[in-house]
């Protein structure tokens, strides 16, 4: 009768809300908060192992939950746990932009790469979508984002109008972060807030009692004791917040002073370079670096870092010859940057900055070629784009400039392997480009034409125009 009473708790609304938030937590530990393709990751040699730390989290709130849904009463659960996890959570941008900055740098650039491709399909829709591809001319590829964004060029940051820059390049609250997000994140964000509320929902109830007249048969008032019950959330929510907001007040004003005071630093560095003070730039340049990681991503800094060892006679070369390609790639030429800067990577292969803007100089390389009119070099284009692609695995702007390439070159077959390998890269999108996928199809039915495949060429060719046929495809791709 016992174990009979203790299965009919379980159908209460608090213990069917926390467990409903368990399920989600549940989730959100078993898929990956943060994703992006294996290759590139191994490419720049960083991983994501330090986001497992959110799903060890998400699992031990698993854990909590299920222990005070069949076991325990809910209203001795430590809500402030879920809480402080809440805001953990809410917090992940952060820590991935400031502390893993090789990793922001990816996500900016994927991101950037698919914002000039749509822009290249949109302004040049009727040459894409030809077969024969000669009067096709690629943009010129812009240098690689920084990862350092958040500056305070004067007063006007502080105010209020200017604050909405704090969430988005502060606290990395932007398009750029959130194409790569997980499922896991978002499941654990919800599973949290659920089982908080299942967690207030089981707070325990007081008997509240009052007074009331009623009429008897006789005509006279007899005066009745009415029992109610009245829940009493709404105080431990008090309690709560009343712990909780001291602390993340707290937190909240340290990663906003610590922006402010990198600013502060940097632009106190900048006079110290400007007084002739190398040594000091130097010394502060390197601390500070250790303290805000991000400031690995900031060409400014580096810049000014470079020249600061270079006066000092500091042995730092691939900083060096870094600072000598940018001045060749200002200059335009690219053949010299390329040189500089692949020599920064041999050196260095772990500073991103130096593998990004090594890739800017060999496609600009590239697209030179194939923009010439007069005489198209596509096969040799297209040869240093696959060197790119070495560099940079999964580079999708030059795997596009590839895919067109091998078609100028009038190479059908292979242009749709390079087709194929970015419908599998864009798995890792939240948000696919869809007209990057339309031409990927569209490569697909061209090399089916060729093949003399009507049926396939028509197939593929639906693809390219309706999305909805995308899982509904009787053919498969080939890795």
């Amino acid at each position: 009768m016992k174990k009979k009473y203790r299965w009919q708790t379980f159908f209460q609304r608090e213990k069917l809300t926390l467990f409903v938030g368990c399920l989600l937590l549940f989730l959100g530990a078993i898929y990956p908060w943060y994703q992006l393709p294996p290759q590139s990751l191994a490419g720049f040699e960083t991983n994501l192992v330090f986001t497992n730390i959110g799903r060890i989290f998400a699992g031990v709130c698993v854990i909590i939950g299920l222990v005070f849904t069949f076991k325990s009463r809910i209203s001795y659960a430590p809500r402030l746990i879920f809480w402080i996890g809440l805001i953990a959570t809410l917090n992940f941008p952060y820590f991935i932009v400031t502390f893993s900055p090789s990793v922001a740098f990816l996500a900016s650039s994927y991101y950037e790469q698919g914002e000039y491709i749509s822009h290249h399909i949109n302004n040049n829709f009727s040459e894409v979508q030809a077969q024969w591809k000669q009067e096709i001319f690629l943009d010129k590829p812009e240098a690689p984002p920084s990862t350092l964004v958040m500056s305070i060029p004067d007063s006007r940051f502080f105010q209020m109008s200017s604050w909405d820059k704090v969430l988005l390049e502060g606290f990395g609250y932007k398009n750029s972060f959130f194409i790569f997000i997980g499922k896991g994140w978002s499941f654990t964000v919800f599973g949290l807030v659920i089982s908080l509320i299942g967690l207030y929902l089981g707070v325990e109830t007081l008997p509240v009692t009052s007074l009331q007249s009623v009429e008897t048969p006789n005509g006279g008032l007899v005066l009745l004791k009415m029992a109610k019950v009245r829940s009493t959330w709404f105080n431990p929510f008090l309690q709560d917040m009343s712990r909780l907001l001291p602390g993340t007040f707290l937190f909240l004003a340290i990663i906003l002073f610590s922006i402010i005071g990198i600013n502060i630093l940097n632009y106190n560095i900048d006079v110290q370079f400007a007084k002739g003070e190398y040594h000091q730039v130097v010394t502060t340049s390197k601390t500070l670096v250790k303290w805000y990681p991000a400031l690995q991503g900031n060409l400014s800094f580096l810049e000014r870092l470079a020249k600061a060892e270079f006066y000092t006679e500091t042995d730092d070369l691939a900083l060096i010859n870094f600072v000598k390609g940018l001045e060749n790639y200002r200059n335009g030429d690219f053949i010299s940057a390329e040189t500089y800067w692949r020599k920064s990577v041999e050196l260095e292969p772990e500073r991103f900055l130096f593998r990004g803007y090594l890739v800017v100089a060999m496609l600009n390389q590239g697209v030179s070629y194939l923009n010439n009119s007069n005489n198209r070099k596509a096969a040799t284009a297209a040869d240093i784009f696959e060197r790119v692609l070495q560099i940079f695995p999964g580079h999708v702007e030059a795997l596009y400039d590839l895919m067109l390439a091998k078609v100028v070159n009038g190479e059908f077959q292979q242009s749709a392997a390079v087709a194929k390998q970015i419908i599998d890269e864009q798995q890792y999108f939240q948000e696919q480009k869809l007209g990057l996928l339309g031409q990927a199809y569209l490569h697909l039915a061209w090399a089916e034409y060729n093949n003399g495949d009507v049926n396939k060429t028509w197939e593929r060719y639906r693809q390219s125009i309706d999305m909805k046929t995308w899982g509904n495809s009787t053919l498969k791709e080939q890795q």
